[in-house]
């Protein structure tokens, strides 16, 4: 065979392979792999991959589990993974101070982060006052430690002085010292809601009584990414919008759902899914976010100056909506989301 025809024949190849890949591989950025702590804060995404949003809006979804919000932070900050759900606030906060090329651009779960103790010692904890002179049990960067710390400072309790504060690696180190009887009390996350109430541990209270809907589960990403495709980032908030107003019009197909992905049985699904103090929006909520900031610079969590509306992105959600509101400009649910975005960006 003549060398010509050698290389024409290989080019034809080539060209029947280049068109038979997917446009996820063709376009470069369209697959992501999507990081999540098992809790409340990931159901949007669960919604979202079990019906077929992301596929619907052009992007591929990976998920890939982790045990703590550290563990997860330490994968995207390393490109293990291209987005994180439910790593809370203060701990991408926190990554940033220490020059993690991180963006927040939505949201998954505002509040929802239960305060444990053994049923013996629940009537103890009434407000935020009667944490003066307990032993604490707090799993350390995660959202509901910063919330709770800040209230006891604006309680005029001093966290170094007037507590005793156990800092533990994650929730669930937290659920077994308040099991243990080790502490008094001890600050959960949404993660640990379902083995709480499992191994009979009361909920005394909420992070909502600290600060009512905080910010909690950010969708956080790679700065550069976003810079190199924007585009992916909006499809992927396209797809979470529409999750979330399938799990208001839907509940009980999110209670499937979480069912189904989380592998648990239907009345702690429902339980969960539906709890109220748990709100599951996509919306940045960068005043939210601004609060949270401030809250953990006053209870000299972080020591930075750094303007933290650098690591914000507002306008791939606003984007998204805006997308979703000319594809159906009569519906309500997303011209209400349009209004919680104007108050909370």
């Amino acid at each position: 065979m003549k060398v010509t025809t050698i290389i024409r024949s290989t080019l034809t190849l080539l060209l029947a392979v280049a068109v038979a890949v997917p446009v996820f591989a063709a376009t470069g950025g369209q697959k992501l792999k999507v990081g999540y702590a098992p809790g409340g804060g990931s159901v949007l995404t669960f919604l979202a991959k079990d019906q077929k949003l992301f596929e619907k809006e052009g992007v591929e979804v990976e998920l890939v589990q982790f045990a703590s919000s550290a563990d997860g932070l330490n994968a995207l900050n390393s490109g293990k993974i291209d987005v994180g759900i439910s790593f809370g606030t203060a701990g991408p906060l926190t990554f940033i101070t220490k020059g993690a090329d991180f963006s927040i651009i939505g949201g998954q779960l505002s509040g929802g982060h239960p305060v444990i103790a053994l049923p013996s010692k629940a009537g103890k904890i009434k407000s935020i006052r009667d944490f003066k002179g307990k032993t604490v049990a707090t799993p350390r960067i995660y959202t509901a430690d910063i919330v709770w710390r800040g209230a006891l400072k604006r309680a005029g309790i001093d966290p170094n002085k007037d507590v005793n504060i156990i800092e533990l690696k994650n929730p669930s180190a937290v659920l077994e010292a308040v099991k243990a009887g080790k502490v008094d009390v001890g600050i959960g996350a949404s993660s640990i809601l379902l083995k709480a109430k499992e191994s009979g541990v009361s909920i005394v209270g909420w992070s909502n009584d600290f600060f009512p809907q905080h910010p909690c589960c950010r969708i956080v990403v790679k700065g550069k990414a976003v810079k190199e495709n924007p585009e992916t980032y909006r499809a992927f908030l396209r797809a979470i919008l529409q999750a979330e107003k399938i799990k208001w019009e839907k509940p009980a197909l999110a209670v499937d759902v979480n069912k189904r992905y989380l592998g648990i049985d239907e009345n702690m699904a429902r339980e969960y899914t539906l709890e109220p103090h748990q709100q599951a929006h996509a919306d940045p909520n960068r005043k939210g976010v601004n609060q949270m900031w401030h809250e953990m610079k006053s209870i000299d969590y972080v020591q930075s100056d750094l303007d933290v509306n650098r690591y914000i992105n507002v306008e791939l959600y606003r984007d998204a909506l805006k997308e979703l509101l000319r594809r159906h400009p009569k519906d309500k649910y997303y011209r209400e989301a349009k209004k919680r975005f104007d108050k909370q960006n």
